[in-house]
């Protein structure tokens, strides 16, 4: 059955070469076999846009194609004049430059953890030649310690049957589709660092690539954190702020029991030294708990209590007046 190389892009016939471009990135998006694994239809038709662009987004090609329709090749094969002058093989056409490049692997980036302006690039024989990006979330108790992760990302790499090299014309490699690259799935290990910051930029390598993990550090329920520090809220019955005496502060190692003195005012600071965060590279360097003390006022109070109270009321009221 003869193909329809405009209807196969989605564009009418006097589409411009721009509009061609783009219609091929967008269904490239859509079926390339790197995107639909297993699905064979996708394979098929994604060769079938392929070849459509091909044909299409070369000036003397699409030429001879308006001029002869699915019968080009046998009017190109035979010595058929060709509607722009010359006759015989195709003059190859240079290699776009310019604003009008552009590159599958850049297309598809974007669903590989590379996008515009990552810095990642294609060497002519297909091989990622950058460092690919990925982020990583980590809450505060596996930045204190420290945590491994398991990358699992995609790296492109030259075609293993045409090494990269593109097949001749009118051939079309059935293994990475005729871009000369495949993307081929890896799976590492990586360890990051106890102590790093929300944000950060930490270079690893996993499975032979090296990485760039893009740190993102959760909020935590109890501690905010400043650096090496961290602070928090304790609160406390009105009884111990007046009186004196130990309430339990929690920290990301465990808890540890604080000994207030008596009349602590609401609000006071008291800073516990290494129970903060390690210093990033300097593990052994821990910052400092600053906890900040909040009187709990006494709610529900019983005759005996509210008495209690009324004594002490009196008491001060006539100390007062003295």
């Amino acid at each position: 059955m003869a193909k329809d190389y405009y209807q196969l892009l989605g564009i009418p016939r006097s589409a411009s070469e721009k509009e061609i471009r783009a219609a091929f990135r967008r269904l490239a998006r859509k079926y390339h076999p790197d995107l639909n694994p297993g699905q064979s239809k996708a394979a098929e038709q994604f060769v079938e846009i392929n070849e459509a662009h091909e044909v299409l987004s070369n000036p003397e090609t699409r030429g001879l194609y308006d001029r002869y329709g699915d019968a080009w090749k046998q009017a190109h094969q035979s010595g058929q004049q060709d509607p722009h002058g010359g006759f015989g093989p195709f003059r190859r056409r240079p290699e776009p430059s310019g604003s009008g490049d552009f590159d599958l692997g850049d297309v598809l980036g974007q669903f590989f953890g590379r996008g515009p302006g990552s810095g990642t690039r294609r060497s002519r024989s297909g091989t990622q030649s950058a460092t690919l990006e990925h982020q990583v979330e980590l809450s505060l108790e596996e930045v204190h310690d420290g945590a491994t992760r398991t990358i699992q990302f995609t790296r492109q790499v030259a075609c293993g049957r045409c090494g990269g090299r593109r097949p001749g014309r009118g051939e079309i490699c059935q293994i990475c589709i005729g871009q000369g690259f495949t993307f081929q799935p890896v799976r590492g290990e990586v360890s990051i660092p106890a102590g790093v910051e929300d944000g950060a930029r930490v270079r690893v390598k996993a499975g032979g690539q090296d990485l760039v993990l893009i740190i993102g550090v959760r909020p935590h329920g109890t501690f905010k954190r400043k650096g090496p520090d961290l602070f928090a809220d304790v609160e406390v019955p009105l009884y111990d702020a007046l009186l004196g005496g130990e309430v339990v502060v929690h920290t990301l190692k465990g808890s540890v029991a604080l000994t207030l003195p008596p009349e602590t005012p609401n609000g006071r600071v008291f800073r516990l030294a290494s129970q903060g965060m390690p210093l990033l590279g300097h593990s052994a360097e821990i910052g400092a708990l600053y906890v900040n003390v909040r009187t709990v006022l006494p709610v529900n109070l019983t005759d005996d209590e509210r008495r209690h109270f009324q004594e002490l009321q009196s008491i001060r009221k006539a100390e007062n007046d003295v």
